[in-house]
């Protein structure tokens, strides 16, 4: 699928979204979000370095980072995103920008004006095509430069039998993720070693690794919250070894 076409999709949700709570399927609270995988894995990221949060969305976790990090920019492909996030409350050393990860020159022009920078990547690459997402780990890769270095958060193998067992539980896809489907985002959890085969190719290796959840909106028959299974892992260049 072409650039275009997913900035249209997530354009078209942004724009469908209002400040009811739950409507966005994977929006954790950052205690259980950014702030629990700093916790965990922060010790690898430059504190020195500014971090970029890719695919921030409505900013949420960005926001979170920015009392972690002296700079934090969080950058979407939609700009319905960023209009909602720019809306929200000010902090310091934050601030908000348009990319399209998939442009090669757009990454480049970032890391010129940036340098070198930390990554915080959240649950981005399994809704892309496979070709979409070796130019978006190459992006990424463009961003790092020689220092930086990439906390990736995705679905694990073990989100497809749990997507599956939600949609038993509902009778169909549950409230939340129905929104997505109907927008046209596809998500795909990515099988074992997708992740490490995808870096590879951009020159970037596991530095550490992990397990956890991303805490969902959706509260299951019985109350308890939806918890859709990850791989945490953090990458940098294979050359650091």
């Amino acid at each position: 699928m072409s650039a275009a076409h997913y900035a249209k999709i997530w354009d078209d949700y942004w724009s469908d979204t209002t400040d009811e709570p739950g409507q966005v399927f994977w929006d954790s609270r950052p205690e259980v979000g950014v702030l629990d995988d700093l916790h965990r894995f922060g010790a690898h990221l430059d504190p020195h370095l500014p971090l970029v949060d890719i695919g921030c969305g409505h900013g949420t976790q960005a926001r979170a980072l920015a009392g972690r990090f002296a700079h934090v920019v969080g950058v979407d492909v939609s700009e319905a995103g960023l209009a909602i996030a720019r809306a929200g409350e000010p902090r310091p050393g934050l601030e908000f920008a348009r990319l399209d990860l998939l442009d090669a020159a757009a990454a480049q022009a970032l890391h010129a004006r940036l340098g070198d920078a930390n990554l915080y990547v959240r649950a981005v690459l399994h809704q892309l095509d496979d070709a979409a997402r070796v130019a978006a780990v190459a992006g990424l890769a463009q961003l790092l430069g020689a220092r930086g270095r990439a906390l990736v958060v995705e679905l694990s193998p073990a989100a497809e039998a749990y997507f599956e067992y939600l949609f038993a539980e509902f009778a169909g896809p549950p409230p939340g993720l129905r929104r997505v489907l109907r927008h046209g985002i596809q998500p795909a959890a990515l099988q074992r070693g997708d992740l490490t085969r995808l870096f590879a190719l951009a020159g970037l290796a596991p530095v550490a690794q992990g397990k956890g959840v991303i805490h969902t909106t959706l509260n299951l028959p019985g109350g308890q919250v939806a918890l859709v299974p990850t791989d945490i892992f953090v990458f940098g260049r294979a050359s650091e070894g």
